[in-house]
Order: structure tokens, then C-alpha cells, then sequence
């Protein structure tokens, strides 16, 4: 039987084969010696990205020009494919290999994606009535690449997932062929501007939360406020608070700070200490990476991406493309068996206080396509002395993360006291550490918690006082930034940065998907409706001409985007249809047509 594999890039390729015995490579190809899993070996080719794409609409037989507005709307009843620019080569010889193939296996990413990329190259080479299995691993360590090709899946699921990413493709070209030239050729109509304006499915309603941010800034208008504030001292160890006012009372701030400006001794009124505990944090998506990264690093959600794709194709950690933050048992047990390796890469000690599974972290009821990023198998320390420093700093993430679901809670006391002058009450809190746990793995991260230290204060101590008129001026929104934007986008609208709070809206259908949302942003970047100066995002002038053109449509609109991909994700589930889906897109490009 002949069998032949499909993988996504030739890194992945190579990957595959080195779990194997390599009889002989080509430019196109890599031929596995017969074993166990091939009894009459295999040949591995690759797809290179996208080998397979749409055509635009000049490019098809009817070479409709989009760019003349009398040939919109442009709703073609087939839709033709063709080779991607300079691969022409590359496909004639995967197709050849198809042609003779028996049992062909899609290798590519374990996504919608590489379904469409799969699904493509066969519809492309006319290939049917083949025999198609699917690989479904989320490793590519060599045991985890020879045990997933010894029990491959059926393909009813991967032929699922391309029918879902192919209404993606056409919703978004129909979307793209019909409006960029649409609102392109009326705003130059009425000389707003020369340039080209692209519209998306879901870039344009990402650019509009912005778009909405920058208004929320630009029409703010700031008020003054007053409080009191109180300088403390004893044995020369200084500490701050605040008076708390009644909304009754906040009218009468300097008539409350005249009675006591004057008065040099506090008194303490009570001193409440609790100690708490700290659970560690929840293991990583992409998503709560690419936010947490560019939070502590500044990087770009793509950079990050781009760096777990690295650690990825080095087989230090698990599939990146993934969207939820639990792992299965199997994981648990794996990473367990292996904490002590896992210590030594750091030479770090420290003890297992959880050696069995949590619901915080294990929960395979959470798990479907993949799950959370976690430290592989065979990870060794040569491999982390090869990292370049945006890498380290993404696997050092990753790595903490894992370890830190089997090390003991972070503990730490609270101190609330209040001060009291003259019958005035100045509340302070203050934190110290009891016992760091978990925490010791992220002593190096840059951005550190600003603990409020108070001295040792007993109720009925007398301190050394001065209260003080602060006047301040209530400030605008901030500007998004691109960690943010990536949140924004996952939550559809509402900003998230309490992972607890993310849990409890994570049946919140977002736009774009954990694979897509870093291109979406780097596509506003390129296309100049953004610019992101120290880490935050601006609009630019294009991008708000084009946020007025599709105010008040759906264009604008992320709930709407949103029931969207809610749909596609149901084809994907076998509970909706393409044509159903295609059928409302078609509706929803004509309704803007006729209002343009």
C-alpha cells in the first residue's frame, strides 16, 4: 500500500521523518524506510502554507474587473482555485504522489487551517475516492509523532473543520471583493481621500472598538476632585492614607481638612490582619500568553506567536495554536513523572506540594482540539542555552507556568489600619510575604507587585501626623494595547485582564480565532489604520475616515461578528450548514451595497 503524508511546512516534515528511518529525500519529498507503523514505508511532502488559494475575480474566466462599481455585487456561483505564486513546481509533484497513493494522511496542523490547506491541494488535483486519515498530535517529540501516526483518526472531523474554514475563506473574500472596492471608490467619489481602504469580517470591527476608544479619549472632559491624604510617621518609618469621604461630605473637603491641618499626632483606631493564600496561575492559551508577554515584554501578539512556533518546531513545548488553559490527566501525569528533569534545567529545588490533579488545571472535559501550552517530554537544557532572548523569555512563561501547578500556594498577610486625627479616619493597607510558593519561579519577571510596607503599628499607638489637600484631575481611558486588543477581540468588546473574570465569560462568542486574532492586528498595522508607538495603539487619520464611512453598519459591529464565528463554529460541529452561512453573508453584502 502506498501512503503518503501531507504535512503543512517542511519543518514539519523533517520533524515527522526524524521519528523515522529516512531511506531517501528529495526537493519535494522525504521516503521513510518500511517499519512497524509502514509496512512498505511512506513518502512525506509538504504544502509550504497555502499552496492553494481563491482566485480573484479578474483572474477567473469571467474576469470580472470589482474595481467598476456597476459590476457589484460580485457573487460568483462557483469559486475557483489556484496555485499560490512560484509553487507550480512544488504542487505537480505533490499531486504525482497523490495520484499513487492508497492511504493518504493529513499531517497539517491539527486546526481549520490545515483542514483548508489539506482539503485544497486534493479539490485543486482532483483526488478522490482515496482512502484519508487524519494525524492528530499535539506534540512533536519523536515517541508522541510515532504513537499518533500507530493510531491515526478518521477523517469525518478534519472534513468538518474544512468546511467550517472554507465558509471562513469565502465569507471573508466576498466581504473583501465586494466592499474594499465599494468604500474604496465612494469615499474617493466624494474626495475624502486617494487611498485604498481594505474591509474585513473581522479586522474592520477590531479597528472600530479602537476607533470607539480614541472618541471615548478625545471627547473626555476632565473634572477636578479633592482628597485628604495623610503623611504618617513612627520611628521615622513613613506610611500613606486616604481619608474616605460620604458622597454628603465631599463638598465640604476644605472645611474638613482646616479642622485637623493643624494637628501633629494620629492615633491608631485598629490594625485588622488576615492572612490569605494565592493559587497559581491557570496555565497558558496563546491568547493569555500573547497577552501576558506583551504586558511584561512589549511584544507584539504575532512576535509571541512566531516565538511559540519556534519552541514548538524544537519540540520544547506543546501545539501553540491552542485556546483553552487545561490539560488532561495524561499531560499531568507525564509533566509529573519528569518534575525533576524539569527542576534541573534551572538547577532550581523545590518540593511537589501537589502531586495530584487540580480542576484548575486538569479537566479534560475543557480539552477538545488541544490542550494548554506545557513543557514536552524531551526538553533539555542544551536546547534552552540555544534560545535567542525573545524565546527565553516565552519558554522561561511556559515553563513556570507548568511547574508552578505542582509548588505550594503563595501566602501573604494583609494589614488594614485605620489612623485616626481628631476624629478623622485615614485608612492604609500594607501586604508582606509569608511564603512565596509558586511565586519563586517569577522573581525575574520585570513587572513586580508594589507591596504597601507598614511599620509594626498596635491599636492606641500615638504617630506623628500631617494631613494634606491633594487636588487631581479625573483622567480619560487609556489606549489600548496590543496584549489588550488581543482580549478585546476574544471577549468581543469587553476588556479582561482578571483571569477569573475571563473564566466566568469564556462562553462569550469573540471574533477572529486564537489562531487568527495576532495576523488580524498585524493587518491593521500593514494596511496603516493603526501604529503602535511605545506599546500603544493609535488610530490613524485612514483608519478614522474609514470608522465614520461604516459607522452605524454591521461592519462596525463585534456582536455581530461574533454570531458569526459562532455559526462557523457550528458547521465545524456538524450543527450548521455552509450554505446557510454563505447565504446570510450574500444578504449582508448586498444590504451594504444598496446603502453604501
Amino acid at each position: 500500500m502506498n501512503t503518503v503524508i501531507i504535512a503543512e511546512k517542511p519543518s514539519q516534515a523533517r520533524a515527522y521523518a526524524e521519528a523515522f528511518n529516512v531511506k531517501n529525500k528529495s526537493k519535494t519529498y522525504i521516503e521513510l524506510e518500511p517499519c512497524s507503523t509502514f509496512k512498505n514505508g511512506a513518502l512525506i511532502t509538504w504544502a509550504i502554507g497555502h499552496l492553494i488559494t481563491l482566485k480573484k475575480p479578474h483572474e477567473t474566466k469571467e474576469q470580472v474587473n470589482t474595481w467598476d462599481l456597476s459590476n457589484l455585487p460580485y457573487l460568483p456561483e462557483t469559486y475557483e482555485l489556484k496555485i499560490a505564486k512560484d509553487k507550480t513546481q512544488h504542487f505537480i509533484s505533490v499531486k504525482n504522489l497523490l495520484k499513487q497513493a492508497d492511504l493518504i494522511i493529513n499531517g497539517c496542523d491539527i486546526d481549520r487551517e490545515g483542514s483548508n490547506i489539506f482539503y485544497l491541494i486534493l479539490e485543486y488535483a482532483r483526488i478522490t475516492n482515496k482512502n484519508i486519515k487524519r494525524l492528530w498530535i499535539n506534540s512533536l517529540e519523536e515517541d508522541e509523532v510515532r504513537q499518533g501516526f500507530n493510531n491515526l483518526r478518521d477523517n469525518s472531523k478534519d472534513y468538518l473543520m474544512f468546511q467550517e474554514a472554507k465558509a471562513r475563506m469565502v465569507s471573508d473574500y466576498l466581504i473583501g471583493m465586494n466592499l474594499s472596492p465599494l468604500y474604496t471608490l465612494k469615499m474617493q467619489e466624494y474626495g475624502e481621500v486617494s487611498a485604498t481602504f481594505s474591509i474585513g469580517r473581522v479586522q474592520t470591527p477590531t479597528l472600530f472598538m479602537i476607533y470607539q476608544r480614541q472618541n471615548e479619549i478625545d471627547h473626555f472632559e476632565s473634572e477636578p476632585f479633592h482628597e485628604i491624604h495623610g503623611q504618617f510617621y513612627k520611628n521615622e518609618f513613613e506610611y500613606k492614607g486616604k481619608m474616605k469621604l460620604l458622597e454628603k461630605e465631599k463638598s465640604s473637603v476644605l472645611d474638613k481638612l482646616k479642622s485637623i491641618e493643624n494637628v501633629k499626632q494620629g492615633t491608631i483606631k485598629s490594625v485588622r490582619k488576615e492572612k490569605k493564600k494565592q493559587l497559581a496561575p491557570m496555565l497558558h492559551s496563546l491568547s493569555t500568553l500573547q497577552t501576558t508577554a506583551n504586558k511584561k515584554w512589549k511584544y507584539s501578539p504575532n512576535k509571541t506567536l512566531d516565538a511559540i512556533q519556534k519552541l514548538y518546531d524544537k519540540k520544547m513545548v506543546t501545539y501553540p495554536r491552542t485556546d483553552t488553559q487545561y490539560i488532561t490527566e495524561n499531560e499531568f501525569n507525564y509533566l509529573k513523572e519528569n518534575i525533576n528533569r524539569y527542576l534541573s534545567l534551572y538547577d532550581l529545588n523545590h518540593d511537589m506540594d501537589y502531586p495530584n490533579p487540580r480542576k484548575r488545571f486538569v479537566d479534560g472535559s475543557q480539552v477538545q482540539e488541544h490542550y494548554a501550552l506545557v513543557l514536552t517530554k524531551s526538553v533539555n537544557k542544551s536546547q534552552i542555552e540555544g534560545l535567542d532572548s525573545i524565546q527565553t523569555n516565552i519558554f522561561k512563561e511556559i515553563y513556570n507556568t507548568t511547574l508552578a501547578m505542582f509548588l505550594s500556594d503563595y501566602e501573604y498577610e494583609t494589614t488594614e489600619v485605620i489612623t485616626s486625627i481628631k476624629e478623622c479616619d485615614f485608612y492604609s493597607q500594607g501586604k508582606i510575604d509569608v511564603k512565596l510558593g509558586w511565586k519563586e519561579l517569577f522573581s525575574e519577571d520585570p513587572i513586580k507587585e508594589e507591596d504597601n510596607k507598614l511599620p509594626n503599628l498596635q491599636e492606641g499607638d500615638v504617630v506623628e501626623a500631617k494631613a494634606k489637600l491633594y487636588e487631581g484631575m479625573t483622567q480619560p481611558p487609556k489606549l489600548y494595547t496590543e496584549g489588550q486588543l488581543i482580549n478585546l477581540m476574544k471577549s468581543c468588546g469587553k476588556l479582561i485582564d482578571d483571569e477569573e473574570d475571563n473564566a466566568i465569560l469564556k462562553e462569550v462568542e469573540g471574533i477572529g480565532t486564537e489562531a487568527t486574532r495576532a495576523s488580524i492586528i498585524d493587518t491593521l498595522k500593514k494596511r496603516e489604520y493603526i501604529n503602535v508607538v511605545k506599546n500603544k495603539v493609535n488610530i490613524t487619520t485612514k483608519g478614522q475616515l474609514l470608522c465614520k464611512a461604516v459607522a452605524g453598519t454591521l461592519l462596525s459591529s463585534p456582536e455581530m461578528t461574533a454570531k458569526w464565528e459562532h455559526f462557523l463554529n457550528k458547521i465545524g460541529k456538524n450543527e450548521g450548514s455552509q450554505s446557510m452561512f454563505l447565504d446570510t453573508i450574500e444578504k449582508f453584502v448586498l444590504s451594504l451595497i444598496e446603502n453604501a
